[in-house]
């Protein structure tokens, strides 16, 4: 039986599309609507995080912050985990916990793979997620049936231990610093008096940078400005791994040092806070 642990907004969504698959799922989540929820659906519920990683083979995990996920890991699975057993982090974690992690599990005869997701609910519903796995190839091909039931032709083997989490970190940035950029430039403009609907008229258009110009500028004019996150949450985990490995970042660390000074007052979709990047630059 496949464990799922942390059945929030991507995971309770990724649930439901493997029992769509026929496939049996045991879950567990430290909120118990989450998990009734799920076994409204048709999973099944283990008591806690250790018995179900008792249970059940492969284990998959779908939580909100790296923090959470290594606290998981070392309290509940690591101590319960058996030879031959895989463990699959589907979200995003600091890169030198995640190789530090597959070590640990690795001497117990274990396998760790890295296999953070990008496409939001609606890709978790659809099975249509963007997927990045990295660790033992071996491991990971084993699993390729499973996760092409949430990814299909969107999955991808990156390389060894921690490949899976680099190659997020590019989904995020290409992401966070472009939308950040287009954010900065209607600010610039309406800080000088032009209006954002004006601008999103006047610059946007149906292709290349164009079209995602007006998306940006649409929503900033329709109020939602706030509403864009940049992925600010994980800034420190990318930001980690580049102090760790020699790698600049400097938009990245100018952007984070910019939020850094705001309230967090919203929340992305996972739930984590983050400073309003609009409203900062119309008020700073």
């Amino acid at each position: 039986m496949i464990g799922f642990i942390g059945v929030g907004v991507m995971g309770g969504a990724m649930v439901n599309t493997l029992l769509r698959n026929f496939l049996d799922v045991r879950v567990f989540d430290i909120d118990p609507e989450k998990a009734n929820a799920a076994a409204a659906s048709g999973a099944a519920i283990a008591s806690d995080a250790a018995t179900l990683t008792k249970e059940c083979d492969p284990v998959l995990l779908s939580l909100p912050k790296s923090e959470v996920l290594v606290d998981v890991v070392e309290r509940s699975v690591l101590p319960n985990v058996r030879a031959g057993q895989t463990i699959i982090d589907l979200g995003t974690t600091v890169i030198a916990d995640t190789r530090r992690m597959a070590v640990a599990l690795s001497e117990k005869g274990a396998f760790f793979l890295d296999a953070p997701v990008s496409g939001g609910r609606m890709g978790s519903a659809q099975g249509s997620l963007y997927i990045f796995v990295g660790g033992e190839r071996e491991a990971a091909m084993k699993q390729w049936p499973l996760l092409s039931k949430l990814g299909k032709a969107r999955l991808t083997y990156c390389g060894p231990s921690g490949a899976g989490q680099i190659v997020k970190a590019v989904n995020q940035l290409a992401m966070g610093l472009v939308d950040a950029a287009y954010i900065e430039a209607v600010a610039f403009g309406a800080r000088a008096g032009v209006d954002p609907m004006t601008m999103m008229n006047a610059v946007g258009g149906d292709s290349g940078f164009r079209q995602r110009f007006s998306q940006i500028a649409g929503r900033i004019a329709d109020g939602a400005g706030d509403t864009m996150d940049n992925k600010y949450a994980e800034f420190k985990y990318f930001l980690n791994e580049g102090d760790n490995a020699g790698i600049p970042a400097p938009m990245l660390r100018a952007l984070s040092d910019w939020m850094h000074r705001f309230p967090e007052t919203e929340r992305d979709n996972m739930g984590r806070p983050y400073p309003g990047f609009w409203s900062s630059l119309m008020k700073g």
